[in-house]
């Protein structure tokens, strides 16, 4: 009883950081990923940096979600890549936000 009690535990250990990174990739709500292929997304470091300042409307170094546009593909991926969950990106953390696309 002890073996299987044992087993069950790392079983449980083992599964819930997979768990938990599918629930929260599931959280953005309904989103269809193929949308994204028709915008292209940064390919250099220089892309970003120009595409996080044209967004950057009032020039304090951070995207909100109200700077983003309506329609923005990584609106739905905003709190994943707010890694300080402070409800702004900055730079790195906008870069990591493209990456995701």
């Amino acid at each position: 009883m002890k073996i299987l009690n044992t087993l069950l535990l790392s079983a449980a250990v083992a599964f819930v950081p997979v768990a938990l990174a599918n629930a929260q990739h599931a959280g953005h709500g309904a989103h269809d990923h193929s949308a994204h292929q028709a915008k292209p997304a940064a390919t250099t470091a220089t892309d970003g940096e120009a595409t996080f300042k044209r967004f950057d409307a009032n020039n304090d170094g951070f995207v909100t979600r109200q700077e983003l546009p309506a329609k923005h593909a990584l609106l739905p991926h905003f709190d994943m890549s707010d890694a300080n969950r402070d409800g702004k990106l900055d730079l790195n953390e906008f870069k990591r936000g493209l990456s995701m696309l």
